[in-house]
């Protein structure tokens, strides 16, 4: 059984740092660095940048590899 934990508004990620969170969006823009994926991701509340990077998690930085300006993020 997958178990939804509670999302985190954008606005309210400043009180998590280093701390696992949800949050859900659209994705606002995509920017390829090489290693480096960055994805801004936009709720009601504002905007969120994420990193991902393959040493970090391979499986991450291949999904976000996949997405796409205005994909649902949930």
């Amino acid at each position: 059984m997958i178990v939804k934990t509670k999302r985190t508004l954008v606005s309210e990620t400043p009180k998590y740092i280093n701390e696992e969170i949800l949050v859900e969006g659209w994705i606002n823009s995509r920017r390829d660095h090489g290693k480096l994926i960055f994805i801004d991701i936009r709720d009601r509340t504002g905007l969120l940048q994420v990193v991902f990077h393959p040493k970090v998690s391979e499986a991450a930085y291949e999904v976000a590899n996949k997405f796409h300006p205005e994909d649902v993020i949930s």
